[in-house]
C-alpha cells in the first residue's frame, strides 16, 4: 500500500470514527433527555420520577409482576389528567369553581407551612413565647364578649363610616344590642356565654382575643380592621387566673408556638407573593 493510499485509509477512518462517536453521543444525550419525563403534553411534561411513583405504587398493589400494559396504562391514566386539568384551565373552571380553587389553595397552605414541622423550638423560644402568652394558657380565664361586624361588600363604602357611628353610639352609652343593628347580618355569631380563651380564639383570632382579654367589663374597642370590613369587639364579662407553669403544660405551648409559627409563615408568603407578581388594585374611593 502506498502512502497515499495509507493517508487516505487513515483520514477516512477517523472521520468514521468521530462520525460514530459524534452520533452516539447525540444518542447519549437524547436517551439521558428523554427518561426526564415520561410523557408531554405541549409545554406540560410529566416527569419520569412522578411515573415512576405511580408504578410503585401499583405494583405494591398487585401480586404479580407488572406487565408492558401496566405500564402504558399508568401512563395513559397520568396523560389523561393532565389533560383534563389543562382543558379545565383552558375552559375557565379555576376561576369560576369555588371548590377547585378551594382545594388548590388549601393544598398550597398545606405545601407553605410544611418546612415548620420539622422546626425545632428551642427552651428560650418556648419560655419567652409563654410569658408573652401567658394570658391565653391559663386554661381557667373565661371571657364572655360579643362583636359588631361591619362588611365592605355588604355596607360598600359606608363600612368605616358605619363602624365609627356604632362606635360613637356605645360611648355615648347607647345599648349594646340596639347598637349591634347596625352591623351587617352576615357577622359570625358569638355564644353569649362564658368562654375558654382558645374558645374565643376561634372566634375572632389570636389578635382581637388578646384585645378583647385586656379590656375593663363592658367596655369595647375602637373600630378594628378586619380581613373585608372592620369590627368591634364587646366584652360582657371575664374570669382571669393565675397562670400555670410551663412545664406543666410544656406540650400545649409548643403546639401553640407551631401554630402560629405557620401563620405567620403562610402571611409571610402571601406578602412575598405580592410583591413577586404585578398586582393593581381599584379599590372605590
Amino acid at each position: 500500500m502506498d502512502k497515499n493510499r495509507f493517508y487516505s485509509f487513515v483520514l477516512f477512518a477517523g472521520i468514521l470514527l468521530g462520525a460514530l462517536m459524534a452520533a452516539y453521543s447525540v444518542i447519549e444525550k437524547s436517551n439521558i433527555s428523554d427518561y426526564k419525563w415520561a410523557a408531554k403534553i405541549e409545554d406540560t411534561s410529566i416527569p419520569m420520577e412522578k411515573y415512576l411513583t405511580q408504578l410503585d405504587g401499583l405494583s405494591k398493589d398487585k401480586r404479580s409482576p407488572l406487565t408492558q400494559e401496566d405500564k402504558e396504562y399508568v401512563l395513559e391514566r397520568m396523560i389523561e389528567e393532565e389533560l383534563l386539568i389543562k382543558r379545565a384551565i383552558d375552559l375557565g373552571m379555576l376561576n369560576d369553581n369555588p371548590m377547585a380553587r378551594g382545594t388548590i389553595v388549601q393544598q398550597m397552605i398545606k405545601t407553605i407551612i410544611a418546612e415548620n414541622a420539622r422546626y425545632e423550638i428551642s427552651d428560650s423560644e418556648l419560655e419567652s413565647f409563654f410569658q408573652e402568652n401567658s394570658g391565653f394558657f391559663t386554661k381557667s380565664s373565661r371571657l364572655r364578649i360579643q362583636q359588631i361586624y361591619f362588611s365592605n361588600e355588604q355596607l360598600k363604602d359606608d363600612s368605616l363610616v358605619v363602624a365609627k357611628k356604632a362606635y360613637d353610639l356605645l360611648k355615648r352609652g347607647d345599648d349594646f344590642e340596639s347598637v349591634s343593628k347596625l352591623g351587617s347580618p352576615s357577622a359570625l355569631k358569638i355564644p353569649n356565654s362564658l368562654m375558654t380563651l382558645s374558645k374565643v380564639r376561634e372566634y375572632i383570632g389570636p389578635s382581637l382575643m388578646n384585645l378583647a382579654r385586656e379590656l375593663e367589663i363592658n367596655s369595647f374597642t375602637s373600630p378594628i380592621e378586619v380581613s373585608g370590613g372592620y369590627k368591634i369587639i364587646y366584652l360582657i364579662d371575664k374570669e382571669m387566673a393565675s397562670p400555670p407553669k410551663l412545664n406543666d403544660i410544656k406540650a400545649s405551648v409548643s403546639s401553640e408556638f407551631l401554630k402560629r409559627k405557620d401563620d405567620q409563615s403562610l402571611r409571610s408568603y402571601l406578602e412575598n407573593l405580592k410583591n413577586w407578581y404585578d398586582v393593581s388594585r381599584n379599590l372605590p374611593k
